[in-house]
């Protein structure tokens, strides 16, 4: 069913340069997030079923979420070139994405808060370093952080995410989760040849009771490492060649861990929520942009790209099947969906 919203916020934010090297940033954001009829709602007992259904007609006001987030950041000038920067940063986020990793494909729904889903709240603290290299033609950058998480969603073991039923609620579980990690970034900002290098280091769990024994699990979005190098160079006045190389850990994914026949047909049993990775994920891709002629009123490019240069087939998902030969064995079938992807776009201004 449809569901209606209303969010507004106000915020207040100062700049303090409270010594010659040192500045300070303060502020606070007020949110409100208005739930609003038509629609149904619910009350739920502790094991998730539906106690009784709340109609509320068009613009009668449900429940409505308040919410301060506060920020606060401090920066150190050691001298022209380098600094270190301290910051905390409250969020709130009242759309929540809902995935499913047990699926033979990624099943992913938004949700808006509702009486019983609140809204998701992240308190993350932070530490990096920042130095200009080279007379100012490189930039270093590395930073630290950690990130606890409140009111986390994640469905039940065995949800059914295909049902008509409009009590999604009552598929869904709540908890905490956390992250952390280390980052790098090197960019070359001047010269023929620019471009940068990034990598991640990081861990995102949740842990929610009724899930994986009520321990810590990785959340679908945890990527151990997480590489980027992107260059550009200018051949001549007029081309620009350009390249862009990904690599990331794969996927956190909830595979089988056996098998059982009912009236039939497989069905398919899981232990470990997450406990299971896509393979890596990674890829290139290659430009070349041609400026031609230009004019006083309008310029004009063509470009000429490469998407997946060398062919990778990265898993979009994997499914499982029975072995045709032997049907007490059980095969893994990875899909990809897309191999080399050439394109050619061209762009003016005027």
């Amino acid at each position: 069913q449809k569901r209606f919203s209303w969010e507004n916020a106000v915020y207040a934010t100062n700049n303090w340069k409270a010594l010659d090297n040192l500045n300070i940033s303060y502020g606070v954001r007020m949110s409100a997030f208005s739930i609003l009829g038509k629609g149904d709602y619910y009350n739920l007992d502790q094991g998730g079923n539906v106690l009784d259904t709340m109609h509320y007609e068009s613009g009668n006001l449900v429940k409505t979420y308040y919410n301060l987030e506060p920020r606060l950041s401090a920066s150190w000038q050691f001298n022209s070139s380098s600094s270190v920067k301290a910051s905390y940063v409250r969020n709130t986020q009242n759309l929540h994405l809902i995935s499913n990793s047990t699926a033979s494909s990624p099943t992913d729904k938004w949700l808006a808060s509702t009486n019983i889903i609140k809204p998701e709240i992240s308190d993350q603290v932070s530490l990096g370093y920042y130095k200009n290299l080279g007379g100012n033609k490189y930039e270093l950058t590395t930073e630290v952080y950690y990130k606890d998480m409140k009111n986390q969603i994640d469905y039940r073991d065995g949800a059914n995410v295909y049902s008509s039923n409009n009590a999604i609620e009552t598929e869904l579980l709540y908890g905490i989760g956390r992250s952390y990690g280390f980052e790098f970034l090197l960019k070359k900002k001047t010269g023929r040849l620019t471009g940068w290098v990034s990598y991640t280091l990081s861990k995102t769990e949740r842990k929610i009771d009724g899930i994986n024994n009520n321990d810590w699990y990785n959340a679908r979005q945890d990527r151990t490492h997480d590489i980027a190098i992107v260059g550009s160079y200018q051949l001549n006045k007029k081309w620009v060649l350009s390249a862009n190389w990904v690599y990331y850990t794969g996927d956190a994914i909830t595979f089988p861990a056996g098998k059982y026949q009912v009236d039939g047909k497989t069905v398919y049993y899981y232990t470990n929520r997450n406990g299971y990775r896509m393979p890596d994920y990674h890829r290139l891709d290659l430009g070349a942009t041609c400026k031609l002629k230009e004019t006083k009123k309008w310029s004009h490019e063509l470009t000429f790209s490469l998407y997946n240069a060398y062919g990778r087939e990265n898993a979009y998902s994997i499914y499982f099947r029975d072995n045709k030969d032997d049907p007490t064995k059980t095969e893994a079938v990875r899909v990809a969906l897309f191999k080399f992807i050439p394109s050619i776009s061209y762009n003016f201004k005027f």
